[in-house]
């Protein structure tokens, strides 16, 4: 009868011991999200990818602190206006401001997630 009684209050407790498990993997969720950044300022100066070259498209945002950061911008990045329509890169101009949100790789590249004209 005992360990009828204990094996019915073990299997209770699984449920609970699987959502502690669960739990336990929800910060590395948030971490993934969290290295997302955001950044508002003026664009400094915008190059188009030239394959010839070598270069990559690349964003010059200088921000509210007046510092100025190197943004990548990937085929995947995706480029909006201020009406929040689809845009192309050459429609982002020097003195445009813009809200980029990106992520810095473990080489210490900004890789924007996005690019967000202001109005």
């Amino acid at each position: 009868m005992l360990r009828l009684i204990v094996a019915f209050a073990f299997m209770a407790l699984l449920p609970v011991v699987s959502k502690a498990a669960d739990m336990a993997a929800a910060p590395a969720v948030v971490a993934a999200f969290s290295a997302e950044k955001m950044l508002m300022g003026s664009v400094k100066s915008v190059s188009v990818a030239d394959a010839t070259k070598g270069t990559k498209s690349q964003i010059v945002v200088i921000g509210a602190d007046t510092k100025t950061s190197d943004i990548l911008v990937k085929e995947t990045t995706t480029l909006y206006g201020a009406d929040a329509k689809a845009i192309s890169l050459d429609k982002i101009a020097a003195d445009a401001k813009v809200e980029v949100v990106y992520s810095v790789t473990k080489e210490g590249v900004n890789e924007a997630k996005s690019v967000k004209l202001t109005k």
